[in-house]
Order: structure tokens, then sequence, then C-alpha cells
């Protein structure tokens, strides 16, 4: 279907850029608990302000 090709241009790199940001949170959030400002984040997750 030559008619797609277009569509299948936008669509390869916009899965391509979903698989990889799934696999970057993926090892970010494995990582997570070593951050001490993120672990306190997560553990009072009912806070809105950032302590930077």
């Amino acid at each position: 279907m030559p008619h797609l090709s277009p569509l299948n241009w936008l669509l390869a790199p916009l899965i391509f850029f979903l698989l990889l940001a799934s696999f970057s949170s993926i090892l970010w959030w494995s990582q997570a608990p070593s951050c001490p400002l993120l672990s306190d984040a997560l553990a009072t997750p009912n806070k809105t302000h950032w302590k930077w």
C-alpha cells in the first residue's frame, strides 16, 4: 500500500521513541532509590513542592 508510506515514516520514529523512553524510564526508576531527593519525593507523593 503506497499511500500509507508517509504514515509509516511518521509512525516508525514515534514507536522507536516510545520504546526508548520506556526503556530509559525503567532504567531511571531502577536507580531511583539511590537519589535521596527523589526517594523523599516518592515517600511523600502528596507534597506538590520540590525541595531544590
